[in-house]
């Protein structure tokens, strides 16, 4: 009965620890690896819109934080032709939503690097992506070795330079 008391007090102890971990980052300026964070407020942000993103190529994994939402996420990003897209799994990590919110309304902020990109997030058509899928799933294989889980489906956003503050 002793060893069953303790068992159940490190599980409720470790539950505890992951409960306050997600907390703290929502304090936190951007997210915890995979732990969604607070808003993106470091970093210089790039008023000059950017036309080429071919600077982001080999970077794995940049910041976004949408403008509705006071919370920001790490993910990955793509690049063809200079071109930028944000890939989203619908299915994996389970719990998430801000795809749907980013559907509705693409204002965003990209944090690459500790610099600050406001962004326009404008979701593809079922065409679009169809065009792309080939070089799409090349340049994940390249840069990540794997494809996002993508039972539930596969959203991709094009990523667009913005005015700060349009």
């Amino acid at each position: 009965m002793t060893a069953l008391r303790w068992l159940l007090r490190i599980v409720v102890g470790v539950i505890a620890l992951v409960a306050l971990a997600f907390f703290a980052a929502r304090l936190h300026d951007g997210p915890l690896g995979p732990i969604p964070g607070g808003p993106l407020v470091a970093g210089v942000e790039v008023a000059e819109p950017v036309s080429d993103w071919s600077f982001v190529k080999d970077i794995g994994e940049v910041e976004l934080q949408l403008d509705s939402q006071g919370r920001s996420r790490t993910t990955w990003i793509l690049v063809n032709e200079g071109k930028a897209y944000v890939p989203c799994s619908l299915g994996f990590p389970p719990g998430k939503s801000w795809y749907k919110e980013a559907a509705k309304d693409g204002s965003a902020v990209l944090r690459i690097e500790g610099k600050r990109y406001p962004v326009t997030l404008t979701k593809l058509d079922d065409a679009a992506v169809q065009q792309l899928a080939d070089t799409v799933r090349a340049e994940v294989t390249r840069k990540y070795g794997q494809t996002p889980p993508g039972d539930a489906g596969v959203w991709l956003f094009r990523v667009e330079s913005r005015t700060p503050g349009a």
